[in-house]
């Protein structure tokens, strides 16, 4: 699964809670070769306590409260969505915010996401393990010894995967916030794929990620980024989805193997590129070869540079004529 770089396209909540614009998100978020489609399970009643929540966040307008009611992922959609996915040839997920919506998700998806505000909901993450499915584990604002908790927790069911997913809870972050280096820390640290949940509104952060050596990548997708509502200014159009995903592809394919083979063309290349061993003037039969009778040229037909001093006081078995190139043949026995 992770042999290439798992890219999500995040829907959240962008689908305005209606179907006909989560149908199309999904379909562009295939069009755009993404690997999955992703969405948010969540309701008002399980997500805040309104009172404390306006009390905390000095909120005075209750429009909020419409506002994340209208945008909440409908259960009765997860079929219909779910097969349009499989048909397109991607995975569709959700991000479960409360337990009774992992038993919802379970029927349509191989896999959950855990939020990172959800990264210590203990019960949660024992739910969502119960299912014996991989998990994306969400960083933001965490950590290590939080994210460390979660890890062995999920490690506890033996899961067929764990990503821990890089994150910064911030829409946007700015640049100096974005700590991409943390990625090689959970390298180290965990022996999981590491992946990247990318809140930036560009491409820049996704593809120094892609070079730091992630296996996942998470990026919003909206229809229209003018749209009101939490993600849609965060997100990316499905024209800009499409580029940023056959720029990771390049960029992959530009990061190659650990190992450094070399493919045909660039083997022809050390012949024209590489230095052999020439006869710098004419030389005689029983000469024995000295530095100043040598001269180092391209093309390396023959003796390469490297093997200067296995040919130092050798001596000729025949003549050799100036700018010819030296060959083992042309000596004396090396005993």
């Amino acid at each position: 699964m992770f042999e290439k770089i798992f890219i999500i396209a995040e829907v959240g909540s962008n689908h305005n809670g209606d179907l006909d614009t989560a149908v199309e998100l999904v379909l562009k978020a295939a069009e755009a070769g993404v690997d999955a489609v992703k969405f948010q399970s969540f309701t008002l009643t399980a997500l805040v306590e309104p009172y404390h929540y306006e009390k905390t966040l000095k909120i005075k307008n209750g429009a909020w409260r419409d506002a994340i009611s209208r945008s909440s992922f409908r259960p009765e959609w997860l079929p219909k969505l779910a097969e349009m996915a499989r048909k397109a040839g991607i995975s569709l997920f959700s991000t479960p915010f409360y337990p009774e919506a992992v038993d919802i998700l379970d029927e349509y998806v191989s896999f959950y996401k855990i939020a990172s505000g959800d990264i210590t909901y203990i019960p949660l993450l024992k739910k969502v393990a119960e299912k014996g499915k991989g998990v994306f584990l969400s960083t933001g604002a965490s950590k290590i010894p939080e994210i460390d908790r979660a890890v062995r927790l999920l490690e506890s069911y033996r899961l067929p995967f764990i990503c821990i997913m890089h994150c910064v809870m911030l829409y946007p972050p700015e640049p100096e916030n974005l700590h991409l280096n943390f990625i090689d820390t959970l390298k180290k640290h965990y022996k999981h794929p590491v992946g990247f949940s990318d809140h930036t509104r560009g491409f820049e952060a996704a593809l120094v990620a892609t070079g730091k050596g992630i296996r996942a990548l998470e990026k919003h997708l909206t229809l229209d980024r003018k749209q009101d509502g939490y993600d849609h200014k965060n997100s990316l159009e499905p024209a800009e989805l499409k580029e940023l995903v056959e720029r990771i592809r390049r960029c992959e394919l530009m990061l190659g193997k650990t190992t450094r083979p070399l493919s045909g063309r660039e083997a022809k290349e050390r012949i024209y590129a590489r230095r052999g061993i020439y006869a710098r003037e004419s030389l005689k039969k029983g000469d024995v070869i000295t530095i100043d009778k040598l001269a180092f040229l391209r093309p390396n037909t023959s003796i390469g540079a490297e093997e200067v001093e296995f040919i130092l006081g050798r001596t000729l078995a025949k003549d050799v004529e100036a700018g010819t190139p030296l060959e083992n043949t042309m000596f004396e026995p090396h005993f």
